[in-house]
């Protein structure tokens, strides 16, 4: 019964991987809204046209952090399965 119980407590790698992704979400959306012409003109407001670039150059390295994060939970999932076993 306890092994059932620690397989199912959420690591720090879950909470970071989800925090990773979330925040990729949020950065991509809002470059995507700052860069684009519908919302802001990039004449108008040339920094917040270039935090938007900022923001969709961070989302990419957020997004693979929280696959990063999540092979690290797999991995530590597979060891112990194998100490199990």
């Amino acid at each position: 019964m306890n092994e059932r119980i620690e397989a199912d407590r959420i690591t720090w790698e879950q909470v970071a991987a989800v925090v990773c992704f979330g925040g990729a979400v949020l950065s991509l959306a809002t470059g995507f809204v700052f860069t684009t012409g519908w919302l802001l003109n990039a004449q108008l407001h040339p920094l917040l046209h270039g935090v938007g670039i900022v923001l969709l150059i961070v989302g990419i390295p957020l997004l693979i952090l929280g696959g990063h994060f999540m092979d690290l939970r797999d991995t530590k999932v597979r060891s112990s399965r194998s100490r199990r076993a």
